[in-house]
């Protein structure tokens, strides 16, 4: 392994994150401040910088509010209103909040939210390898390591950008289907 591919292969050890199972979510009812600081390490992946935000109070009621999750029972969040939260908050940085209500009410009628998200964790765990290996394999054509990166980034930005476009798609096919 060269020293380029080494730094690559090195690199992407850092950023490989996962999410957690339904099995791995607290048993105990949370209250929203609670809630905020859980999501925040569960998706500090999605942070940008140190004061980005991932999830606040106003965007949980307002999750609620549009009935993309169930209300709290008496100010208490239980894994069920985490789980939302784990998928919402993935899914938000590619969908609109209407397609992903959409995604998520189709799936957890079909299941449960505790298969939802143990579906949803293995999903984005089986697409983020996929993603870092189709990388690896488009970057073994740079022969130094600006270029390598550069066109790495390029790739999965790209990347980002289609499946985003077909993603929309689909959930519109669905929508004009079940009308």
């Amino acid at each position: 392994m060269s020293k380029i591919d080494k730094k690559f292969e090195d690199y992407f050890t850092i950023i490989k994150h996962k999410l957690p199972y339904w099995d791995e979510l607290p048993e105990i009812d949370l209250y929203m401040d609670q809630v905020v600081a859980l999501m925040e390490k569960y998706m500090s992946f999605h942070k940008t910088d140190e004061n980005t935000k991932i999830i606040t109070n106003s965007m949980i009621n307002n999750y609620v509010k549009l009935g993309i999750m169930p209300a709290p029972i008496k100010k208490r969040y239980s894994r069920e209103h985490i789980a939302y939260l784990i998928i919402i908050c993935c899914l938000k940085q590619s969908l609109p909040i209407s397609d992903i209500k959409d995604l998520i009410e189709n799936r957890v009628r079909r299941t449960s939210i505790e298969e939802t998200l143990n579906f949803f964790s293995d999903l984005y765990d089986s697409v983020f390898n996929t993603v870092i290996a189709i990388g690896k394999k488009y970057s073994q054509r740079n022969i130094n390591e600006d270029a390598l990166f550069t066109d790495t980034a390029l790739y999965m930005a790209m990347g980002s950008s289609s499946s985003k476009y077909i993603a929309s798609q689909i959930v519109e096919l669905n929508k004009n289907e079940r009308e």
